[in-house]
C-alpha cells in the first residue's frame, strides 16, 4: 500500500495531534460503546489514542489505519501497557474490506474531512451501514468548521515538550477553490539544548463538513440520525460556539 505523509509522524502523534484535542473525547467514546455493548471498530485509529484506552476498558474493539507505521505504534504502545495486541487492519477507507458486525463503529477526531469527495464520503457509510448488528450506531465526528484563510510562510502551531526534548510543528494552509484546505505541517525534533535532530512534513487536503452537510451524509446513505453531541458533552465556550460536533447514527427505524 503506498504511504502517505502521517507515516512520518507515528512516533509523535500523541504528542502532536493527542495533545491538540481539548475535550475528553476519549471518556464520551469508552461510555458510548459500554454502553452499547459488543464489538467495536474504530476507523483511522492510528497510533491508538483512543483505541488503546477502550481496550485497557475491557471493550471489545478493533482498529483500522491506512498507515502501518502508525499501527506498529500502536502495538508498541498496547504491549507497553501490558494489553494483549488488539486486531488492527491496515486499509483505506475508501477500499474497506472488513468482515463482521459491530454495535459500534467509530469515525473519531474528524476523519470524515479526509474524504473530500462527498460522494465518496456518502458511499463509505453505506458501506458501514451493512456492517451494523441490529440496534448498532455509527459517530460520525467532525471539527465545526470556521472561517480560514490562505497563509504561504509556515507559521508556529507550537513547542512541546517530546522525550527529552521538544517537538516543533509550523503550518501552512492553502484554500482551495472547491471548499477544501490544503495543510502542510513542519515538525522538527529538537534536542533539550534546541539542536536540530531531525525534520519532516506533512501535506493532506481535508474538507470541512458542516453540520447540516454531515446531515446530508447520513441521509444520502440511508442512515438516521439519532443524535447530535456537540464537544463530547463538555459545557461550550462563553459563547456558546462548539468546536465539535459528533452524530449518532443509526438504521431507519431503530432507535439507539
Amino acid at each position: 500500500m503506498k504511504t502517505w505523509s502521517y507515516d512520518a509522524i507515528a512516533d509523535v502523534y500523541a504528542t502532536d495531534m493527542g495533545q491538540s484535542m481539548p475535550f475528553d473525547d476519549v471518556g464520551w467514546y469508552r461510555e458510548l460503546c459500554r454502553a452499547q455493548g459488543g464489538a467495536a471498530l474504530e476507523l483511522g485509529c492510528g497510533s491508538g489514542r483512543i483505541l488503546i484506552e477502550l481496550a485497557a476498558a475491557g471493550l471489545d474493539i478493533c482498529g483500522a489505519d491506512r498507515s502501518l507505521p502508525m499501527l506498529r505504534r500502536l502495538r508498541a504502545d498496547a504491549a507497553l501497557r501490558g494489553l494483549a495486541a488488539p486486531a488492527l487492519l491496515q486499509m483505506d477507507l475508501r477500499a474497506l474490506a472488513i468482515r463482521g458486525r459491530f454495535r459500534t463503529i467509530l469515525l473519531p477526531y474528524s476523519l470524515i474531512t479526509y474524504l473530500t469527495d462527498p460522494a465518496v464520503a456518502a458511499q463509505l457509510l453505506t458501506r458501514l451501514r451493512a456492517l451494523l448488528q441490529p440496534g448498532g450506531v455509527i459517530v460520525l465526528d467532525a471539527f465545526v468548521p470556521r472561517p480560514v484563510e490562505s497563509f504561504s510562510d509556515y507559521r508556529l502551531d507550537y513547542r512541546r515538550p517530546h522525550g527529552d526534548g521538544l517537538l516543533e510543528r509550523r503550518k501552512r494552509i492553502a484554500v482551495q477553490a472547491d471548499g477544501c484546505n490544503r495543510i502542510q505541517r513542519w515538525y522538527r525534533l529538537l534536542g533539550a539544548d534546541e539542536a536540530l535532530r531531525e525534520e519532516f512534513h506533512t501535506d493532506e487536503t481535508i474538507r470541512p463538513y458542516a453540520p447540516a452537510e454531515l446531515h446530508a451524509l447520513a441521509a444520502a446513505a440511508g442512515l438516521a440520525v439519532c443524535g447530535e453531541v456537540r464537544d463530547y458533552g463538555s459545557a461550550t465556550d462563553a459563547a456558546g460556539e462548539a468546536r465539535f460536533v459528533s452524530l449518532i447514527l443509526a438504521l431507519p427505524g431503530e432507535n439507539a
